[in-house]
C-alpha cells in the first residue's frame, strides 16, 4: 500500500470515527429542538444512555460482520450504510416540526453512528497511521462532547428565554457530509480488496458476547445505581458488578485482547470522575494534541501496566484535592493528564482483532457507574440557571466533583490492574521469539506485537 493512500485512509478513519462517536455521545440536535415539548426533550435524555448502548453492540457486530466477511465491499458497505442512514436523517430532521419524536431520530443516529463505527474500523485498520487515525477520531469524539459549549441567550432575565437556548446541528452537516464524500470514495477505490483482516475460529462469537455482556451490565448498573442511595453497600456492589463483568469480558476474548477492555473500563471509570466540563473553549485542540502524544508514546513503547498506574494516580490525585479549592489550574492538569493517559492506554494496547478496538471505544462511550454517582450527587432543583466559562447549565451548579466518584474510579482501576496481571499470567503471549509458529503467528510488521 502507498503511503499517499494509506494518509487518505488515516484522514478516513479520522474523521469518519469522530462523526461516529459524537452521533453516539451527544443527543440528536436541530435548530427547532428548544421548541419541542417538555416531554419530548424529557423523553430524548432519558434515551440517550439507551441509545449509545444500542450503537455499541450495532458497532461490535458490524465490525465482527465485516471481519468474518473478510472483503472490502462489507466493510466499506457498512460503513457507506451507516453514514447515508444519518445523512438522511439528519437532512429529514432540519425540515421536521417541533413535534417530531427526538428520542426515535436519536436512536437512529446511534445505530447509524454504531455501523459507521465498526465498518470504517474493519475497513481501514491496517496499519499504525490507520489505527492512530481511527483512535484519535474516537477519543477526539469524547473531548468534544464534553467540552463544547452550548449557546445560550444573551438576555437573561427574560423568563421566556431562562430555559430555551439556540440549537444547532450535532455532528454539523457539514462534518456528515465530508465523512460521506471520505468513505464514498473508500468504498469506490477499495470495492475489488480482499483479506482486509485475519481470521480465526476464536473471532466470531467472542466479542458480540463480550460487548454485549459488559455493555448491557453497565448500563444496567448505572441506571441501577443513579436511583438508590450512595450507601457503602450500594457502591461496593456496583465497583464489584463493574470489575467482573470487565473480567469475564476480557477472558471471552481471544489470546489478550481483553487487555484493551480493561483498560477502557479504569480510562471511563477515571474520565467520568474527572470530567473537566469547565475548561474554556481553546484548550480542546490542545487536549486532542497530547491524546495524539499519548497514543504515539503507546505504540512506541507499549506498557498497560504503566497506564493502569497512570490512571490510578489521577484518580488519586482527584482524592486527595477535591475537597479543597479547586481552580482553572486544577482542572487544566486534570484534564491534559487524562487526555495523556487516554491516548497511551489505547495506543499501548495492541489486539490482534479490530472488533477488539471496537468493543474498546464502545466501552469508553458507554456509561458507567462514576458518572451515574455523580449525576446522582448532583440532582436537584433545576429552577435556575448558570454560565461558567462557555458552558450553559440549566441547574444551580454544575455537576459535582465527588471524593466517592474518585474513590470508586480508583478501586476499578486497581481492580483491572489486578485483572491484567492475572490475563497476563493465564494467557500466553501472541508471539512466542523461536517457536516454531511464530512465523506464521507473527503480526504485520507495521503494527505492534500484541501487549
Amino acid at each position: 500500500m502507498s503511503t499517499r493512500h494509506a494518509m487518505v485512509e488515516t484522514i478516513t478513519a479520522f474523521v469518519c470515527t469522530l462523526v461516529a462517536g459524537m452521533s453516539l455521545l451527544l443527543p440528536i440536535d436541530f435548530g427547532w429542538t428548544s421548541e419541542s415539548t417538555a416531554l419530548q426533550l424529557d423523553m430524548l435524555a432519558f434515551s440517550v444512555p439507551r441509545a449509545i448502548a444500542v450503537g455499541g453492540v450495532v458497532a461490535v457486530l458490524i465490525s465482527v460482520f465485516a471481519t468474518t466477511m473478510n472483503h472490502a465491499m462489507a466493510a466499506w458497505g457498512s460503513a457507506l450504510a451507516g453514514i447515508a442512514i444519518m445523512f438522511v436523517n439528519h437532512l429529514a430532521g432540519r425540515h421536521a416540526s417541533p413535534a417530531a419524536p427526538l428520542s426515535t431520530l436519536n436512536f437512529v443516529d446511534s445505530i447509524a453512528g454504531g455501523m459507521l463505527l465498526g465498518g470504517i474500523a474493519a475497513a481501514v485498520l491496517r496499519g499504525r497511521m490507520q489505527v492512530f487515525g481511527w483512535t484519535l477520531g474516537a477519543l477526539a469524539s469524547v473531548v468534544v462532547a464534553a467540552a463544547l459549549p452550548v449557546p445560550h441567550p444573551m438576555d437573561l432575565m427574560d423568563p421566556r428565554k431562562a430555559l430555551r437556548w439556540p440549537s444547532t446541528d450535532s455532528p454539523p452537516m457539514w462534518l456528515i457530509g465530508l465523512a460521506l464524500a471520505l468513505v464514498v470514495i473508500g468504498t469506490v477505490i477499495n470495492r475489488h480488496s480482499v483479506e482486509i483482516e485475519r481470521r480465526t475460529v476464536e473471532l466470531p462469537m467472542a466479542p458480540i458476547l463480550a460487548g454485549m455482556l459488559y455493555i448491557s451490565v453497565a448500563l444496567f448498573s448505572a441506571e441501577w445505581l443513579a436511583h438508590r442511595v450512595a450507601s457503602a453497600l450500594n457502591l461496593t456492589l456496583a465497583v464489584a458488578t463493574t470489575v467482573v463483568t470487565a473480567m469475564i469480558a476480557a477472558l471471552l476474548l481471544p489470546r489478550r485482547d481483553g487487555t484493551l477492555v480493561l483498560l477502557a473500563v479504569a480510562l471511563s471509570s477515571v474520565g467520568c470522575a474527572v470530567v473537566p466540563a469547565e475548561l474554556p473553549r481553546w484548550t480542546g485542540p490542545i487536549i486532542v494534541a497530547v491524546v495524539a502524544l499519548g497514543i504515539l508514546l503507546g505504540m512506541r513503547r507499549p506498557a498497560p501496566i504503566l497506564a493502569l498506574l497512570l490512571l490510578a494516580c489521577l484518580a488519586l490525585f482527584g482524592v486527595l484535592t477535591t475537597p479543597g479549592e479547586q481552580g482553572p489550574l486544577h482542572a487544566a492538569i486534570l484534564g491534559l493528564v487524562l487526555a495523556l493517559a487516554a491516548g497511551y492506554s489505547f495506543g499501548c494496547a495492541a489486539p490482534r482483532y479490530n472488533p477488539t478496538r471496537v468493543l474498546g471505544v464502545a466501552i469508553v462511550l458507554g456509561s458507567s457507574v462514576v458518572l451515574a454517582l455523580r449525576d446522582h450527587l448532583s440532582s436537584g432543583n433545576f429552577s435556575t440557571a448558570t454560565i461558567e466559562a462557555g458552558q450553559w447549565n440549566p441547574s444551580q451548579t454544575p455537576m459535582v466533583r465527588s471524593v466517592t466518584a474518585y474513590e470508586m474510579a480508583l478501586a476499578i482501576t486497581i481492580c483491572c490492574a489486578i485483572g491484567l496481571l492475572m490475563l497476563r499470567h493465564w494467557r500466553a503471549p501472541l508471539v512466542l521469539r523461536g517457536s516454531p509458529r511464530a512465523v506464521d503467528a507473527q503480526q504485520p510488521p507495521e503494527l505492534p506485537e500484541d501487549s
